[in-house]
């Protein structure tokens, strides 16, 4: 399929236009089949004729599955997954040694503070599966956020789910890809905002897309696992689809979203979500994939967006059923302990409010994904407390497990 890209016109006629065509005389007069008169056409055929005149050949089109001067590839498709990018540039793989932690800068990707983003590999070659793991860390909405609390040095993971020697974790020999935080945008923005004084970039969502050019052709998957913690969990929720798009039919996808559940309007309420709309544009990023998603309701909509247009995806969601951290950040939208109220003191979401929102989310999609609810406050499993949380008998990495074989599992009440 040719591919209209800036310069390269893929509907134009690229054959040799020096011959004679059938009612073309050779002096370029055409007659006409109504009126017998002739029509002169050389000046429409001249300037597009020139160049294959002297050079017998085409003019060259990024899209036509011809390696031209001047491109670096053309495999005459518009996938940018696949090593070759629909402008003819190619990919540079990523080639990280085997079992160890490397970390890329990436061109084009930005941090919050307008700094390079990246992202650390350890690279199992013996493997046909990968790991996506989103770093958490807050988010960034306000004249009150914390600049440097999105600017943590990466140091490679080696606790909970990333460990390698734990026996009972089902991708302990995965290759792994570890994206920290460092954006503020729940990875799910594309926009520049000035808060607190400050220039910043939330371009978390197009940060992963970039990331993605070199993920699928440098690793190529059978089985993804796409994970994050707190604003990872959200984010990777939220970025299910384009993960999906980009590895493509044929590649296994399962979603864990630990501790950022996708929460109705009754626990992030109206005012907050436009707060979160406006300063990411989120309309430009997530909500431009789901055009039936109300956008005061865009957590809870997205998810019914990704499970009723990627049935293969299995997802799975981990909350604590009044988690304090996330009913905290919410209650920027409970200003003096009001809904809908983002004006006040903020006040966190009452926990009876959360626990009943986690399980309305299970009740509506209980046939097409997996809850693990512990009760309580608690914040995140991932990590510190993988290897020792267990409801009822069954541990995180065993319902993870599950839920990547294609188990649908409710854990907790």
């Amino acid at each position: 399929m040719a591919l209209a890209v800036a310069g390269c016109d893929s509907d134009a006629d690229f054959s040799d236009s020096s011959e004679e065509t059938a009612g073309e005389t050779a002096s370029g007069e055409t007659e006409s089949e109504d009126t017998g008169e002739s029509t002169d056409t050389g000046a429409d055929t001249g300037a597009q004729t020139e160049d294959s005149e002297t050079t017998g050949q085409s003019e060259p089109v990024c899209g036509d599955g011809v390696v031209d001067a001047g491109e670096a590839c053309d495999d005459g498709n518009d996938d940018d997954f696949d090593g070759c990018l629909s402008d003819c540039s190619a990919v540079e793989l990523l080639a990280p040694p085997a079992l160890e932690w490397t970390y890329f800068e990436i061109p084009g990707t930005q941090c919050m503070n307008g700094s390079t983003a990246g992202f650390a590999v350890n690279y199992n070659p013996d493997s046909p599966d990968v790991m996506i793991y989103l770093e958490g860390g807050g988010a960034c909405f306000s004249d009150g956020c914390d600049f440097m609390s999105f600017n943590i040095p990466y140091i490679p993971p080696s606790d909970g789910i990333f460990s390698r020697s734990n026996a009972a974790s089902p991708v302990k020999d995965w290759t792994m890809i570890y994206v920290p935080y460092c954006t503020g945008d729940i990875h799910a923005g594309d926009a520049e905002a000035e808060l607190g004084g400050q220039l910043r970039q939330f371009r978390g969502y197009s940060n992963i897309g970039t990331f993605l050019q070199q993920w699928v052709p440098s690793f190529p998957a059978e089985r993804v696992l796409l994970t994050g913690i707190s604003a990872g969990g959200f984010g990777a929720a939220l970025n299910s689809t384009q993960v999906a798009d980009a590895y493509g039919a044929g590649v296994d996808i399962t979603v864990i979203d630990d501790s950022g559940p996708p929460l109705s309007d009754e626990v992030i309420p109206p005012c907050l979500q436009t707060l979160f709309r406006d300063t990411w544009n989120l309309d430009g990023t997530v909500l431009a994939e789901c055009a039936s998603c109300d956008p005061n309701d865009f957590a809870t909509g997205f998810l019914e967006h990704a499970l009723s247009n990627y049935p293969d995806m299995k997802f799975g969601v981990f909350s604590n059923t009044s988690d304090a951290i996330i009913s905290a950040y919410m209650g920027a939208g409970w200003g003096n302990g009001q809904w809908n109220n983002c004006g006040g003191l903020s006040t966190s979401v009452p926990a009876l409010t959360y626990a009943e929102d986690l399980l309305s989310i299970r009740a509506l999609n209980e046939d097409r994904m997996s809850t693990f609810y512990p009760v309580g406050i608690g914040h995140t499993v991932l990590r510190v407390g993988y290897n020792i949380t267990s409801v009822g008998g069954t541990s995180v990495p065993e319902w993870i497990g599950q839920v990547i074989d294609g188990d649908i599992v409710h854990v907790g009440p």
